[in-house]
């Protein structure tokens, strides 16, 4: 029998005359695509206390093994969340609408089968998605979906558009600038871009936009591939991110699902009991 997903998340309850200008400080993390490098990435995570959400294809992305269902319960019983990445990590635009039912409804299906408990999240392979797609991601009875849009740190957005802060992976400035245009809030956004200038890499501007969520409240959400993380040998420069924005003492560190749940009902929403539903 399938049942509500155990994923634990801090205690936190929002004001109802909670404003803008006074959002609690929240750190969440993503990572596509199943590989078997993701089990090294839960390592590191674990070490620091720090939540994710781990978005698996069924069959694995590019012909690459996907994890198998040993491993992925074991990632959900170690507190992280399981999302759905399609069922062999098709491009969802490219895809007919059979081909639609079997990546996004049948994948939810499979998960949740190996899981033994619902899956919320949803994340579009390779960040694509359309209306048809978001329709049968709605269909699916996924609660939200997440895309590759960079730069957003706010509550204030499409939960079958829930953006990102910032990608593990070099970049280049004219890679960041075609990204802020599809950002959620353009002109924060175009602020941190011309903060870029100043920052000699990823990890630095990672560090630039966490102190912005530290100063001025909001959501860093940090995501990336394991593969690509180890293929282009980013281990020391995750660890150094994941070491700077973990335990401190004045930020929430949820998963993408508690996020959405969070971000759709303020401010009137009681985080500390949907924990307790989710428990």
């Amino acid at each position: 029998m399938m049942t509500t997903d155990n994923t634990t998340s801090p205690q936190f309850r929002v004001s109802p005359a909670e404003t803008e200008s006074l959002l609690p400080r929240i750190v969440t993390t993503s990572w596509d695509d199943g590989d078997a490098c993701d089990l090294k990435l839960a390592e590191l995570l674990h070490a620091r206390k720090l939540p994710a959400t781990f978005y698996i294809p069924i069959t694995g992305h590019h012909g690459a093994r996907s994890l198998g269902r040993n491993e992925m319960r074991a990632l959900k019983s170690e507190g992280f969340e399981i999302g759905g990445h399609g069922f062999s990590h098709l491009i969802l635009p490219h895809c007919t609408k059979e081909m639609m039912v079997r990546e996004v409804i049948t994948s939810k299906q499979e998960l949740e089968d190996i899981l033994g408990s619902e899956v919320r999240m949803f994340a579009y392979p390779c960040g694509r998605y359309s209306s048809l797609a978001i329709r049968y991601v709605r269909k699916a009875g996924f609660a939200g979906a997440r895309t590759t849009e960079m730069f957003a740190q706010g509550f204030n957005y499409d939960p079958y558009r829930m953006p990102t802060t910032i990608h593990v992976f070099p970049h280049s400035k004219s890679d960041y600038i075609r990204n802020t245009a599809r950002a959620v809030n353009i002109g924060k956004a175009w602020r941190y871009l011309t903060e870029l200038w100043q920052a000699k890499n990823w990890v630095d501007l990672a560090k630039l936009l966490f102190d912005s969520v530290i100063e001025e409240g909001g959501v860093f959400h940090l995501y990336g591939h394991s593969w690509e993380i180890d293929e282009l040998e980013l281990w020391d420069d995750l660890a150094e991110v994941l070491d700077y924005v973990s335990s401190r003492e004045d930020v929430l560190y949820l998963t993408n699902g508690s996020i959405l749940a969070y971000s759709t009902a303020r401010p009137s929403f009681d985080l500390e009991a949907h924990c307790a539903l989710e428990g």
